[in-house]
């Protein structure tokens, strides 16, 4: 099993959170406001100075609509392209609304099930 340092840690869920706020065009400063934590806070979690606390945990996934799991997927060089391919269509999937999630859906239906015959 890969170990991995604190600093690595850090700086990996900062990054997955501040990709996740670009990908909604949210201002660090409006998911600070939102988080309710002070803007250079917010700032060192994003450059993993800091980590966050379950409080600030619980908040990001209810304003990102995610799972605790997602700020856990640390990415690894083994895992680095399926990872960003996944993360590029989440990030579509949640800025598109739901009829963009059902489109997508049915796609992918209809590949899986072209792919069994």
């Amino acid at each position: 099993m890969q170990k991995f340092s604190e600093e690595f840690i850090k700086k990996a869920v900062g990054k997955i959170i501040l990709d996740r706020r670009k990908a909604l065009k949210i201002s660090q400063e409006s998911l600070a406001e939102k988080l309710d934590i002070n803007i250079r806070t917010m700032s060192n979690i994003e450059n993993g100075h800091t980590f966050i606390s379950a409080k600030t945990l619980s908040k990001l996934c209810e304003v990102f609509n995610l799972s605790p799991k997602t700020f856990f997927d640390i990415v690894t060089d083994d895992n680095n392209s399926n990872s960003i391919k996944l993360n590029e269509i989440t990030d579509k999937l949640l800025t598109g609304g739901q009829k963009k999630i059902d489109f997508y859906y049915d796609l992918i239906n209809l590949v899986d099930n072209k792919d069994n015959y």
